[in-house]
């Protein structure tokens, strides 16, 4: 089910780049999206760095307009995240306050989070005013020129929405994406035998751990786990799913399931970006011979 959410991904990134006049091949999206997914594992937030490079070398789109639509892809998926989030709260405001409270940090950790943010609100501060008064030679620099014309690539690639053609398509895949990932924590559920765990749990147990792996670690590790962990205790206590067990070993539980799901998923992951990564490198071969 994560392969075909990565399948997903990759046939509706093509929805984005047809508006602006480019076809790459349907696999090498595909791979792109599975090669972005690997590298995280290794470096967060980098594989949106390298989906993008490999179609460039690939298929020759440049990187500004083809990262403008992978920037419009997190606005939409953090949407449909948001829109998890916002139906496990109505359906679970309890629990989720109960969940809420139980990963919460405490006033010496909550004060030393506050003291950053002060401090990178006036390091934003005078670098804006910096950028203000030195506006006129910033602007007619050379190098301004060529952000600039990143930029504006940036920005047909974000607006291709408005000239997409194939809309339903695009809804489709977006989707299954996510009816893959709630379907799979499902199924994981029945694997385990948790039968007690329905479909409003196992959607507060997505948004869980949606939760944890925004975090930027690799693939969401430790925070995943831990989201997820307590998210089965607190529905457990809430709904009195297993009155004969201790906390610790519902805990155990809810572990255990994180690490299957989370194991399953990164398994997937280095298998499918191993195979993207030699299909690039034979391409980058074919390229280099024929020239």
């Amino acid at each position: 089910m994560g392969y075909v959410a990565i399948i997903a991904r990759g046939l509706r990134w093509s929805n984005l780049l047809e508006p602006m006049g480019y076809f790459p091949k349907k696999w090498n999206n595909i791979h792109a999206v599975s090669l972005s997914y690997f590298v995280s594992l290794v470096i967060p937030r980098s594989g949106e760095i390298v989906r993008c490079t490999a179609i460039n070398q690939a298929e020759g789109i440049p990187v500004d307009k083809l990262f403008g639509t992978v920037i419009l892809e997190r606005v939409i998926d953090s949407s449909i995240l948001l829109l998890f989030i916002g139906c496990a709260f109505l359906l679970n405001y309890d629990i989720f306050t109960s969940l809420l409270e139980i990963t919460g940090t405490n006033g010496e950790e909550s004060r030393s989070y506050s003291s950053i943010i002060w401090i990178l609100l006036i390091v934003f501060i005078l670098s804006a005013a910096i950028l203000y008064f030195l506006r006129a030679k910033i602007f007619a620099s050379k190098l301004w020129g060529k952000i600039r014309g990143f930029l504006e690539g940036m920005k047909e690639g974000f607006l291709s929405i408005r000239k997409m053609k194939k809309r339903g398509q695009f809804i489709f895949y977006s989707c299954v994406i996510w009816g893959m990932y709630y379907f799979s924590m499902m199924s994981m559920l029945r694997a385990m035998h948790m039968d007690s765990y329905g479909w409003n749990e196992a959607l507060f147990l997505v948004v869980a751990g949606g939760l944890g792996v925004i975090i930027p670690t690799q693939n969401g590790i430790g925070t995943y786990h831990l989201l997820i962990k307590y998210g089965v205790f607190v529905l457990a206590s809430s709904y009195a799913f297993y009155p004969d067990l201790t906390d610790l070993e519902i805990q155990e539980i809810g572990i255990s399931l994180a690490w299957l799901q989370w194991g399953g998923q990164t398994v997937m992951m280095i298998v499918a970006g191993s195979i993207a990564t030699a299909v690039f490198a034979l391409q980058r071969k074919k390229k280099n011979v024929t020239t």
